[in-house]
């Protein structure tokens, strides 16, 4: 697939995923400009797909530019929605087996962390030089969940940096939201800076799908109190996490996947990673 946004390298890999569902699919995309001594800083990025087909123009030739490993599925579908939730969403606090809205398997963030650790992130460095020192992990939605799990985990250190936008915190009834605040107000706190991403309107301009498969997502996410990223961010905050809150005025939820990616792709420029 060529875009007008795609580099000079790009490497494509598949990795067997579990089934019935697509495959893996890695794409790594190296800046044009040569590798600083100590290697390029990098960016893990979920929903490799729609990472890939939303990247600006020209991304990759920009001054500080990271690699990007783009980490997403052998499908068409620019979001695969069954195998995000199985693969994106937190195990259940208590130990309860996890469903998505649809009543697939979901609550594999756990074992999907440990993919990406030991046989993604290994493989996808063997390709161009980079700085392990200077890996960010950032998701969306979904993703967004997986992040912020990741960075309150003893796991995260494999990253420097994460950003979690726009996280779906109304997921399996908030179970997961409650027990952070409880983890945060026990001591718990990010391995590495955690910045928070949202669109402005993500309320307001929230979709309404129909169908009575969707009603109980839609219920879900109502319920979520409209302050819930903000007060997250603030009990953060409390735990010395040095990251913060942007809101993108404006937007919804899906267009704050774009915005955010943006915003994480700046942050690379003249900072070193």
């Amino acid at each position: 697939m060529q875009t007008g946004s795609e580099p000079d390298v790009r490497e494509d890999f598949n990795l067997p995923a579990p089934k019935p569902g697509a495959d893996y699919l890695i794409t790594v995309l190296r800046p044009e400009a040569p590798p600083p001594p100590e290697g390029y800083p990098v960016l893990y990025a979920l929903d490799g797909r729609a990472v890939v087909e939303q990247l600006p123009e020209g991304a990759m030739a920009r001054p500080g530019a990271p690699v990007i490993v783009a980490i997403g599925y052998d499908t068409e579908r620019r979001f695969a929605s069954a195998e995000r939730a199985r693969d994106y969403t937190p195990p259940d606090p208590d130990g309860r087996a996890v469903y998505d809205t649809h009543g697939r398997p979901a609550g594999g963030a756990a074992v999907f962390h440990d993919l990406i650790t030991g046989v993604i992130l290994p493989r996808a460095e063997a390709l161009v030089p980079v700085d392990p020192a200077r890996r960010t992990l950032w998701g969306h939605s979904f993703g967004g969940l997986f992040v912020l799990r990741s960075a309150l985990q003893p796991e995260g250190a494999w990253f420097s940096h994460f950003v979690s936008a726009s996280p779906s915190l109304w997921w399996d009834d908030m179970r997961y939201r409650f027990a952070v605040h409880a983890a945060l107000a026990l001591g718990a706190r990010p391995s590495a800076p955690l910045d928070l991403h949202l669109g402005g309107a993500e309320r307001e301009r929230a979709s309404l799908p129909p169908g009575e498969d969707v009603k109980p997502f839609i219920r879900m996410r109502a319920a979520l109190p409209p302050d819930s990223h903000a007060e997250l961010a603030a009990d953060l905050a409390r735990a010395g996490n040095p990251g913060g809150l942007t809101v993108f005025p404006g937007l919804s939820h899906g267009e704050a996947f774009g915005a955010s990616l943006r915003e994480t792709l700046r942050g690379f420029a003249g900072t070193g990673g």
